[in-house]
C-alpha cells in the first residue's frame, strides 16, 4: 500500500480488530487500510456527538496547550484560520475574543473557506489525524500560507506510546492517520518548514521558510 502522505511503499504494521495499520519507513506514517474509513454521512454524525464548548474550562484549557506557546509567535493584526474547526470553533473564538483575526473552515461544517486569501497564521487542532488524504491537505494548507509564517498543529504523536496495539487514539474510528516526529520532519522537508516548538506530546508549531 501506498503512504497518503508521501506516496512510498508502507509495511504492514499490526492489525486490531480486523483493521490493518501499515506503516511508511520513509516519512513515519502510520495508517488505517482505507476500508476502515466511515462513509461521509456516519463521519458527519459523530463529529455531531462532540460537546465543545467556549463555556467549557476544561476543553479551553486542552486547546491551550497549542493557543499559549502559539501567541508567541503571532501578532494581534494577523489574519489567521482554523483549519478542521469543527461544529464549534472553539479555538477561533478564543483568539478573537484576545482581538486576533481568525477565519474558520471545515469540510463538513463551514466548507466555503475563501481559499484565494493567504493567511499570516493556521491552526489545524485535532484534525490531522482524520486526513484521509495528508499529503492533499498538506498542499493546500501551504499554498495558502504566507512565507515565514506559522502552522500550529494538535495532533498525539505516537512516540511516546509503548503499546500502540492497545492506545486509546486510534479506537475513534474517525482517526486514520498517526504521526510521529518522524513525520513531522519529513513535513518540513517536504513542505519547507522549520520546527519553532515541539512538546513532543500533541502540539508542533511550524514556519514556512519558502
Amino acid at each position: 500500500m501506498n503512504c497518503p502522505l508521501c506516496n512510498n511503499k508502507a509495511v504492514f504494521f499490526l492489525s486490531v480488530n480486523l483493521i490493518g495499520f501499515w506503516k511508511c519507513e520513509n516519512c513515519g506514517l502510520i495508517y488505517k487500510e482505507p476500508h476502515s474509513r466511515l462513509n461521509r454521512d456516519i463521519e458527519k454524525k459523530r463529529y455531531l456527538f462532540h460537546q465543545n464548548s467556549i463555556a467549557d474550562r476544561g476543553y479551553i484549557d486542552f486547546l491551550n496547550q497549542l493557543i499559549i506557546p502559539l501567541l508567541n509567535f503571532v501578532r494581534t493584526e494577523d489574519s489567521g484560520l482554523d483549519f478542521g474547526c469543527g461544529h464549534t470553533p472553539v479555538l477561533s473564538e478564543i483568539l478573537k475574543i484576545n482581538s486576533y483575526n481568525c477565519d474558520v473552515y471545515d469540510p463538513f461544517f463551514f466548507p466555503n473557506a475563501d481559499f484565494s486569501k493567504k493567511y499570516d497564521f493556521i491552526v489545524s487542532t485535532e484534525a490531522f489525524e482524520h486526513f484521509f488524504y495528508p499529503e492533499k491537505e498538506l498542499r493546500l494548507i501551504s499554498s495558502i500560507l504566507k512565507p515565514n509564517d506559522i502552522l500550529g498543529i494538535m495532533t498525539e504523536l505516537y512516540d511516546q506510546i509503548s503499546d500502540f496495539h492497545n492506545w486509546y487514539y486510534h479506537k475513534d474510528p474517525t482517526h486514520v492517520c498517526f504521526f510521529g516526529n518522524k513525520s513531522m520532519k519529513f513535513i518540513c522537508k517536504k513542505y519547507g518548514y522549520i520546527i519553532e516548538y515541539c512538546d513532543n506530546k500533541r502540539v508542533i508549531i511550524l514556519r514556512k521558510t519558502n
